[in-house]
């Protein structure tokens, strides 16, 4: 019998999580809305026990099951941090949840409300649909090795699906999709404001409510709002590079960014190539770069570090300049008139 959980049922409120639903190279977000469900990899094969893409319950390791058993699974396993992992993310996941599969290429996301309780599915129905789209999608391996029907027969059942233009997402939403993780939670609204949590947020859009505020404003706390809702790492390098041009239009301020960059996001010279600045941009950070980290400069350039969350990081004590949020909200009503970006979070007078 599967273990009671840390807390009782009860006691734990649905949370809202992504999942990539991207299993072995495969895109299986079709097999997800046919089966009405969402997946979780990484199935354990008991002990002494052979695949069976057929009797599932019986050869695979249930995560829901008692810690003893749990930790005789683990004994000669080798991959046991994603095991692990698995394990401990299931047991967040209670009916009423919401799940999002990410599809940026799509430029939308696929949302669902969770109603059931973790389960492993013996020799589910959609199995060959699965092996068939995977060879469709030219990434078939042969199941006995890989296990691709276990994939697709563990998780949760869904109550459908439904299509929302990612655009629909604020930033602080989006942001947390676009790491590595092939599943996660999602954070609450970084600024800790009432009644922003993922969840609700998410619930409002499954029901078809707007989150996204197309009013014109000039107000400092929407603006930062805003921001936060709006922008992705990126779009945040931009942003700052965009807004030192314009707070120093005899300089030239070109962004950076990028692998092998030395952590350097902006980059402002004369009109004669000689370097006067450098910028760290760092979308969440609970303190701005140590001394040192923007690197040894010569004493002439101008060093900033760009920080948007929280509101009120740990100034630099090296002399380099905090761009927190306060600044930057503050720039952005200042030169909205000039600012692109501006005009695509509606600030201004419209």
């Amino acid at each position: 019998m599967p273990s009671e959980p840390d807390h009782p049922e009860a006691s734990r409120e649905p949370i809202a999580f992504f999942c990539r639903a991207k299993p072995q190279g495969a895109d299986a977000l079709q097999i997800c809305k046919v089966s009405g469900r969402i997946f979780i990899g990484y199935p354990l094969v008991r002990n002494g026990e052979s695949y069976d893409p057929k009797a599932l319950r019986k050869c695979l390791v249930d995560p829901t099951c008692p810690d003893e058993e749990w930790a005789r699974e683990m004994e000669e396993q080798k991959n046991t941090r994603s095991f692990n992992r698995n394990r401990n993310f299931i047991k967040l996941v209670t009916p009423g949840s919401i799940v999002v599969i990410p599809r940026p290429e799509r430029g939308a996301v696929f949302i669902g409300r969770i109603v059931s309780q973790f389960e492993i599915v013996d020799s589910p129905h959609w199995a060959g649909a699965y092996l068939k789209l995977r060879e469709e999608q030219r990434v078939y391996l042969e199941d006995k090795t890989h296990q691709h029907i276990a994939d697709v027969a563990q998780g949760w059942r869904v109550d459908g699906y439904k299509r929302v233009d990612l655009s629909r997402l604020p930033g602080w939403l989006r942001h947390s999709m676009f790491g590595r993780s092939t599943f996660g939670k999602f954070k609450d609204h970084p600024l800790g404001q009432d009644t922003a949590t993922a969840h609700d947020m998410l619930a409002r859009v499954l029901n078809g409510q707007s989150i996204i505020r197309a009013f014109w404003s000039l107000e400092l706390d929407e603006i930062k709002r805003r921001l936060v809702d709006s922008l992705t790492a990126s779009a945040f390098e931009h942003l700052v590079v965009s807004l030192l041009q314009l707070e120093n239009p005899h300089e030239i301020w070109q962004q950076t960014g990028g692998p092998g960059d030395g952590g350097i996001d902006g980059l402002g010279s004369k009109g004669n190539g000689e370097a006067v600045g450098i910028m760290q941009a760092k979308l969440y950070a609970w303190s701005s770069p140590e001394p040192g980290e923007l690197g040894h400069t010569d004493h002439k350039i101008k060093r900033y570090a760009a920080v948007l969350v929280p509101e009120n990081p740990t100034p630099p004590t090296d002399g380099t300049t905090l761009l927190d949020l306060a600044w930057i909200a503050d720039a952005v009503r200042r030169h909205w008139r000039a600012l692109p970006q501006a005009r695509s979070m509606r600030v201004g007078e419209g």
